[in-house]
């Protein structure tokens, strides 16, 4: 009984919209977990199916939290993680399947690195399971956070452990004292990159995280937004890339990146164009300007701290970005032609 009470709880937070489909095996896979102290939460954005009910036959154990309204994907963990019992929470989403063994390498993990503010996971496609999703998130120069990985098939420099820069919101662990420090995800983002968001403010604030490779889970994709590519993706992609530059990256870190930014922000046009997205790109830079007095005004209250850990956020960042080139130079066969350029020309 004395070691099962010294292991942390680990609080299992799974937002949901209409989510039916998909919410069977996520739950199913968080019962067959091996580790003992597990509470699901799942927080429901007032889905318009059958989510309710599937979770109440699937998991009775878990908790439901119901929204009166779609507040988003950032909203729905924080009132996940405001609600949870838990010294660790971990954000999951609807669209996955966990390892039996996730958690058990999780808390593992955690008794390895006390000092960890949060945990990346081995995030793998659901259909091909020896493919990456993410291994981890690195952040480059350009103002872009990277799925370390993505689309890569899965080899020996993914299986080992190593700090990384933050952690993909599909399969991420943070120290509940840590995020509610940080106001967790920022709720104007509503989706996409709001967990780069927060890895920056993390990075930035002298946080630690690590890359777990034994904590496997395996993901669909876009199973709520429709794909990358979809009107939804693409004009919230657009928008939040800007907001997150303009709320939580310093001026002198701007001010020396501001060739790979542009460099970033036309590929992404780029790529909206040759998808057919223009519109939706078009809108999310529309979305920008009713939000930007309050990010300015964040920007504002954060400005001594901004200024005071600029370098060491630029340091991190460097860090990461070296750990993408790295790793991109040792591909036979990297599928990812941003980069390709983008480490050709800086």
């Amino acid at each position: 009984m004395h070691a099962q009470t010294n292991r942390p709880l680990i609080s299992v937070v799974i937002p949901n919209y209409d989510g039916a489909r998909f919410l069977e095996t996520c739950l199913q896979s968080l019962i067959r977990q091996t580790y003992p102290r597990v509470e699901i939460l799942v927080v429901d954005n007032s889905s318009r199916d059958s989510s309710i009910e599937i979770v109440r036959r699937i998991a009775p154990q878990a908790r439901i939290l119901q929204l009166e309204s779609n507040l988003g994907f950032a909203a729905a963990v924080n009132r996940g993680v405001q609600a949870a019992s838990g010294e660790w929470i971990a954000v999951l989403n609807n669209d996955t399947e966990a390892a039996p063994a996730w958690l058990s390498e999780c808390a593992a993990a955690i008794s390895r690195h006390p000092e960890a503010s949060f945990l990346a996971c081995r995030i793998l496609d659901f259909q091909q399971r020896d493919r990456i999703f993410s291994a981890g998130d690195c952040f480059l120069r350009a103002g872009i956070g990277y799925r370390r990985g993505q689309e890569q098939a899965d080899s020996d420099q993914f299986q080992q452990e190593i700090p990384i820069f933050a952690a993909c919101g599909c399969a991420a662990l943070y120290r509940k004292t840590v995020i509610v420090q940080a106001n967790g995800y920022d709720e104007q983002f509503f989706a996409y990159l709001e967990d780069v968001e927060l890895g920056l403010r993390l990075q930035a604030s002298g946080m630690r995280g690590y890359y777990i490779p034994s904590a496997i889970v395996y993901h669909v994709g876009s199973g709520t937004s429709g794909g990358e590519f979809a009107p939804f993706a693409v004009r919230l992609r657009t928008r939040n890339a800007i907001l997150l530059l303009i709320k939580s990256v310093p001026g002198r870190i701007l001010r020396r990146t501001w060739r790979m930014i542009l460099f970033g922000q036309a590929f992404w046009f780029g790529r909206a164009i040759v998808h057919g997205r223009l519109l939706s790109y078009l809108r999310g830079w529309l979305g920008v300007f009713p939000i930007l007095p309050a990010m300015l005004e964040q920007r504002r209250r954060r400005k001594q701290i901004l200024e005071e850990e600029g370098e060491r956020l630029y340091q991190s960042i460097l860090e990461s970005e070296s750990l993408a080139r790295r790793e991109f130079g040792s591909s036979a066969s990297h599928p990812s032609l941003f980069l390709a350029w983008y480490f050709r020309l800086f």
